[in-house]
């Protein structure tokens, strides 16, 4: 097949989510298919960073994002009906490069990463994937609940109130649409839209492997995510000043080590405090992930899946996390991990497993296996591929040459 990829961001560097899926996804089928992909390059992105692909996709083209027009044509956006996210990333000179690379390209089949690129594909005939990933009314739904700017949860509120109008509408100009979990599809609405396909990505297990090298320190517990989100910003700042002072007075010893990139304003004030360490970007996350004896996922805002968990029980290392980080991923509580949702009971189970070596041991190993076998990039993508081999048949073909 012959399949062109639209993408928001040039997946690199893998220090987001959708960067991360995007990535895998075109060097997972460029070993059988030709892939094109189309993104854009944000401000202060490095366009050498495409390099990390040129030996997989058969061409790359990029356009420009100016920051201040596409906050501009955000609000334009909105006002004609449209999420804000939609509009931020409307850009003639995005849709004329699309239908260049489409005309000598001449893909066989188009897949949109997000509904933020979905309107430039909606009205291509071929067959036509939407990779909506997860329900963006259910993400701002929940971040207006709990972010603690007044002005923050109205924008929220009114992007959630927009994409729960468009989704519905943009998903049905696909013939197959892509979520990853029941709980996404569910924000969609009733009746449940018949091209919905359940696709959620995966993990390098081989990568994120346990080598040992890492020092084990006592009561030491780490959370990793981009610390630019506001949902793991939200999850940190909940954890520190509700949770771990009750898992203080039991192991006064412990301590909580951040990773990860473009760490909020907000965050690095967490490390004023002698127990908190906030990394920023780190080259790999491995060492920090080995050296903690509990990951933590207090997460209350989100949507899908968090890449956060599957790395660290691929790493065999036991997990409290909430039942909305684990919603996109159903490991299960009390074998795979530990779910907690109040303060009270995180803790509780933080300092089972930080006084508990035997079941640290046992829930890890669950962990780990769980992932080698449901978990893995080939498998979601071999599912895909299955679907998209299906649509281009019944669409007649492949395009020679």
């Amino acid at each position: 097949m012959r399949i062109l990829v639209l993408a928001p961001r040039f997946p690199y560097p893998l220090d987001k989510g959708d960067r991360l899926t995007v990535f895998n996804l075109v060097r997972h089928f460029s070993r059988l298919h030709d892939v094109a992909l189309v993104t854009f390059l944000e401000p202060g992105q490095d366009p050498a960073d495409r390099r990390h692909l040129d030996d997989a996709a058969a061409r790359i083209d990029t356009v420009p994002l100016p920051r201040w027009r596409s906050y501009v044509r955000a609000v334009l956006g909105m006002l004609r009906g449209r999420p804000l996210q939609v509009g931020y990333y409307s850009s003639s000179q995005m849709r004329r490069t699309v239908a260049r690379v489409i005309e000598e390209f001449r893909p066989d089949i188009v897949y949109s990463h997000t509904i933020r690129m979905a309107e430039y594909l909606a009205g291509d005939p071929r067959p036509k994937v939407l990779a909506m990933q997860i329900s963006m009314r259910l993400n701002y739904g929940r971040l207006a609940r709990f972010h603690r700017s007044a002005v923050r949860r109205l924008v929220y509120r009114v992007e959630a109130w927009w994409a729960g109008k468009y989704e519905p509408k943009i998903a049905r100009r696909f013939d197959r649409c892509l979520l990853i979990s029941e709980h996404d599809v569910a924000a969609l609405g009733t009746p449940r839209p018949a091209n919905v396909f359940i696709n959620p990505h995966g993990v390098d297990s081989r990568f994120f492997s346990s080598t040992g090298a890492g020092a084990e320190r006592d009561g030491h517990l780490v959370f990793t995510g981009n610390m630019a989100y506001p949902p793991n910003a939200d999850a940190v700042a909940w954890f520190v000043e509700e949770i771990l002072p009750l898992v203080r007075r039991e192991v006064p010893d412990a301590r909580l080590t951040v990773v990860g990139a473009d760490p909020l304003p907000s965050v690095l004030a967490l490390a004023a405090d002698g127990i908190i360490e906030v990394t920023g970007r780190v080259s790999d996350l491995r060492p920090y992930l080995d050296g903690a004896r509990v990951a933590i996922d207090p997460l209350r805002v989100g949507a899908g899946l968090q890449n956060k968990i599957l790395e660290g029980m691929s790493m065999g290392l036991p997990m409290v996390v909430t039942s909305v980080a684990n919603e996109g991923i159903g490991a299960q509580p009390g074998r795979d991990l530990l779910v907690a949702d109040t303060p009270e009971e995180f803790a509780a189970a933080v300092v089972t497993l930080l006084h508990d070596e035997a079941m640290r041991t046992t829930i890890g190993a669950h962990a780990r296996t769980f992932i080698v076998e449901k978990w893995s990039w080939e498998k979601h993508f071999d599912d895909l591929e299955r679907e998209m081999c299906s649509l281009v048949a019944g669409a007649g073909g492949m395009t020679a040459g």
